[in-house]
């Protein structure tokens, strides 16, 4: 395996000994000179308390792996007590549109979620293996038998059915975890759950050092975690350069019993309707020991996309989405650090 791709679930592990060592900065340092491949110059601009964010080599042409670091002046169990606050934790200035899943969903949940004009415009000429949207063919034909699409209701319409497909995906997932997760058609039969279950595949070290929580991911809902706390959301997120997403995530934020000396915040993708097969946040909250300083804590975040076969070339759409997304990351390790200034 390719040494900058061991990933945060290693890191996690370093984040037990980090805790435990003597000299927590110089065990991170090291982590992050020998793994993730952070010049001196980096590691010292992340102990000033800057973001710094890295686009990571994968085994996949079609994934991308960014992390990052940021420090935060804050004690654990305070951050994580604000995580678990998820209609503040999880809104941001980049993501207009937000709603929270009950157990079970209910249309409510959905009652902010339109389509936009543009949107409209692509599902009206989506066809099976040819879509501007990520959609199961069931979807496309019940849209082209059902939808008028001259008339002056059209968004209203197309809202409609979408808070309707969200609720019965959110339900359906709840009751049967992955095996809900569609089969997209607009590049072929692309299995979500197969493509997550790929990225995993990707990732040993998930499996090696936190099966607790990768069981969870997998098994979901015929497994539970103790203690741990979960979210399952809705979001429309705006990232420069590429169209906005609407996705459906399921969080989970847990100290696992491999790791008790940090917190793991974990998000999975369960529906994305531009752009990506799959993707996997984690997040680990470890302790940060400075002499003479009050409690922080350290964030390392790694991020993991499975993309569409997006093409190069003159268009390079798969160059623009890597700099969004590292982009994106920096923005949100940032907004994270504002949430907890110093005093």
């Amino acid at each position: 395996m390719n040494r900058h791709a061991v990933g945060l679930l290693a890191l996690a592990v370093a984040g037990t000994a980090i805790a435990q060592a003597q000299q927590p900065s110089a065990a991170l340092a090291t982590y992050l000179r020998d793994n993730i491949g952070f010049t001196p110059a980096q590691i010292a601009a992340m102990e000033r308390g800057e973001v710094v964010v890295k686009v990571l080599p994968s085994t996949n042409d079609r994934d991308v792996v960014v992390f990052g670091i940021v420090t935060a002046p804050v004690s654990r169990a305070a951050y994580v007590a604000i995580a678990k606050n998820f209609r503040t934790s999880l809104a941001g200035p980049n993501r207009p549109q937000l709603g929270i899943f009950s157990d079970p969903p209910v249309a409510a949940d959905l009652q902010s979620l339109v389509v936009s004009k543009d949107e409209a415009a692509d599902l009206e000429k989506c066809k099976p293996g040819d879509c501007a949207m990520k959609l199961p063919l069931a979807d496309m034909r019940t849209l082209h038998a059902q939808i008028r699409w001259a008339s002056p209701t059209l968004s209203a319409d197309l809202s409609a059915f979408a808070r309707k497909r969200f609720l019965e995906y959110a339900t359906d997932y709840r009751q049967r975890g992955d095996a809900a997760m569609a089969v997209f058609a607009d590049r072929g039969n692309v299995s979500a759950r197969a493509a997550f279950a790929d990225i995993l595949d990707d990732s040993p070290y998930v499996y090696q050092h936190v099966p607790s929580v990768t069981q969870y991911l997998i098994a979901y809902p015929r497994g539970r975690l103790p203690d741990a706390t979960e979210v399952l959301y809705w979001s429309q997120d705006i990232l420069p350069r590429l169209r906005p997403i609407i996705s459906i995530t399921h969080e989970v934020i847990v100290t696992p019993p491999e790791l008790k000396a940090s917190t793991m915040i974990a998000a999975k993708q369960i529906y994305a309707n531009h752009y990506f097969e799959a993707a996997i946040e984690l997040t680990v909250v470890t302790d940060r020991v400075v002499a003479g300083s009050p409690p922080g804590v350290y964030l390392l975040t790694l991020r993991r996309y499975r993309f569409d076969n997006l093409p190069g070339g003159l268009l390079n759409i798969k160059g623009r989405a890597t700099d969004a997304l590292r982009d994106r990351l920096a923005d949100d390790l940032r907004g994270e650090k504002a949430r907890h200034p110093p005093g």
